[in-house]
Order: structure tokens, then sequence, then C-alpha cells
């Protein structure tokens, strides 16, 4: 087994481990910077598409899913630009060529990845818990309720943009923090961030129902949108309309 986990792993000679490039207590700091990036880029997706905001189920703005995701994503693949197939690099070629094969490919295996393990949890889980987290039906070019393309395309350029544009530069950020504290925050926020996933998990196996902490601002919204003639042609506008109209305290009693 240790010669498995060494061809991941590696002691340094000050005792820290490290995933490949990165001591895993600062990759552990960036999976949570990422699971609350997470939780704003899905609320401003169901802004933007329905008029919704909510607290996705958590009580902190964090969604540990994403935590997970960029630590599957950095340990099967690497980054967009060192990409790898678990231990092993692939294309490591400098040439322009070599570049844009690595991009296709990184984007060809997230896809899968994302095609695939939407619908194997998607289907698990609502057959454990009798609850269906999400439901592409409504979507063209849907496969099963649980995948789409479109929306496999969107998460996989957004995946492969991420690891190949952001993580080295958020990773050359947390490495400036001194470690100590790096190692505290990635505890406290560490443990709270679980905790509050673990209550979400209980609260759907156990009550069969998702715990919802604040909805105020989602009926306001949901309830504008329903009333905005121009939704459909233009919703951002319809939107930043609407909004323009709360702001200035005047909002219509048929709301």
């Amino acid at each position: 087994m240790n010669k498995v986990l060494d061809k991941f792993f590696t002691k340094a000679d000050n005792g820290t481990v490290r995933l490949y490039d990165y001591d895993v207590t600062h990759l552990w700091l960036a999976g949570l910077v990422y699971a609350h990036v997470g939780y704003w880029v899905e609320n401003l997706f169901r802004l933007v598409s329905k008029g919704v905001l909510d607290s996705r189920n958590q009580l902190l703005p964090f969604l540990f899913c994403y935590t997970i995701a960029m630590w599957a994503m950095y340990l099967a693949l690497g980054t967009t630009n060192h990409p790898r197939f678990f231990s092993h690099r692939v294309l490591e070629g400098n040439t322009r060529r070599d570049k844009i094969l690595a991009r296709i490919y990184y984007f060809t295996v997230v896809f899968l990845f994302v095609f695939f393990g939407e619908i194997v949890v998607g289907s698990i889980f609502e057959q454990v818990s009798g609850i269906s987290l999400w439901d592409y039906s409504g979507i063209p070019l849907h496969v099963t309720k649980y995948t789409s393309i479109p929306t496999c395309t969107a998460m996989s350029l957004g995946v492969a943009v991420i690891m190949g544009n952001f993580v080295e530069g958020l990773m050359k950020k947390i490495q400036r923090i001194p470690y100590r504290t790096t190692v505290q925050l990635d505890y406290v926020l560490g443990t709270l961030i679980l905790a509050d996933w673990l209550i979400m998990m209980v609260s759907i196996n156990v009550f069969k129902k998702a715990p919802a902490y604040w909805s105020e601002i989602i009926c306001i919204c949901r309830r504008i949108y329903s009333n905005c003639n121009s939704f459909r042609i233009n919703p951002i506008s319809c939107f930043i309309q609407k909004i323009n109209i709360i702001c200035a305290d005047k909002i219509p009693s048929t709301i």
C-alpha cells in the first residue's frame, strides 16, 4: 500500500507531506477557498437563470463538494498546464502543439469525469435518500435527468480554466501565509465546513428533507421574476430593472 501512496505523496525534509508539486496543508486550504467560490458561482448561475438565491442547503457559505472535486481533479489530472494521468505526467512538451493537445486532453477527460460522475452520484444518492439533488430534464441534450451535454461542457470548460489559470496563482498566495496560520485555518474552517456538510447529509437521509436556512431574498426575487414581462427576452436586464425597483423601495403591491 505504501508503494502505491508513494507514487502520489512525498515527504519533505521538514516533515511536511506533498501531493505532487504542493504541500497537502496548502492544498487543503485551497480546496476550502474553492468551496467558497463554488457557493457563489452556483448562486450567481441560479440568480441569472432563475432569479433565485438560496443557502444551497448549507449554514456556511461553502460547498464541500467543490473541495472534493478540486482534490479529485488535481489527484487524477494535475493542472491544465501540467497534465497527468494520476502519478504519470502526460504531454510534457513546451511547443504550441503540445500545449494545445494538453488542454484538449484535460477538457476531454474532465468532461467524461463530470458526465459519468453526475449520473453515478445522482442515481446512487436518490436511491439511498429518496431525494433528487438536481434534475436536468428541462435542458436540451440531457442524458437521463442527472446530466446533459450543455452543463457538462460548461463545467468542463470552467474546470479547465480554473485548474489552468487560477490554481497555481492561488497556491502561490497561500504559500506566503505563515505555515502555522495555514494549519490553524485548515483545522478550524475544515471542521466547521465538514460539520455543516454532515448536518445536511443527516437531514437528507434521516428527515428526507434538505435544510433551507434562509429564503426571504429568494421569495422576493422569484416573485419579481414572475411579474417581469421581458424575462424571456432579456432576463439579465429584467433582473437589473427589478432590483433597481427594490433599491428605490418602490416594490409594486402585486409582488
